[in-house]
């Protein structure tokens, strides 16, 4: 297995975009949840411009695709990531810090004061990885009655 690497997809990356979040949503969500079949619907066009409106950054093991996440610009102070997945089969290898890594030092570039991301307080690994690199808990988010509450998390990078 070669080095982990991360790429900043672009426009012209939109299939293999497209490719990765379908298994990323199959993976965490289901083929039968309604926003895989939404995006599944997704033209390039549409595909195109998500890469246009949000960084996406992947993470590849021997040019094989195995990992996500998004950032995207959410105020002039800050830039919050989402939607961070590593394939099953890669994960226990830090692609996870790797692929976040990267997006903060995208948010850095941004001069951006802060980074945000909400993550399931049960969610223990993601935690370690967040804390691990300097995200700390700002604050809890109540969901709608049944859901389990999110928690929002910070690093200052400005």
């Amino acid at each position: 297995m070669s080095a982990p690497r991360v790429a900043h997809l672009n426009e012209s990356d939109w299939r293999a975009f497209a490719n990765l979040r379908l298994r990323a949503l199959a993976d965490t969500l289901g083929t039968d949840d309604p926003q895989y079949r939404q995006e599944m619907s997704f033209t390039a066009a549409q595909w195109r411009r998500r890469l246009r409106a949000h960084a996406q950054f992947a993470a590849m093991i021997d040019d094989r695709l195995v990992g996500l996440v998004g950032a995207q610009r959410e105020s002039p102070e800050s830039v919050y990531l989402y939607s961070l997945w590593v394939e099953p089969t890669a994960r226990g290898h830090d692609l996870a810090g790797v692929l976040l890594t990267a997006a903060v030092d995208w948010a850095r570039a941004q001069q951006v004061r802060a980074v945000t991301l909400r993550v399931s307080p049960d969610n223990a690994a993601a935690r370690a990885v967040y804390e691990r690199l300097g995200f700390g808990v700002a604050q809890t988010n109540g969901k709608a009655a049944g859901q389990a509450d999110e928690l929002t998390m910070s690093l200052s990078v400005g």
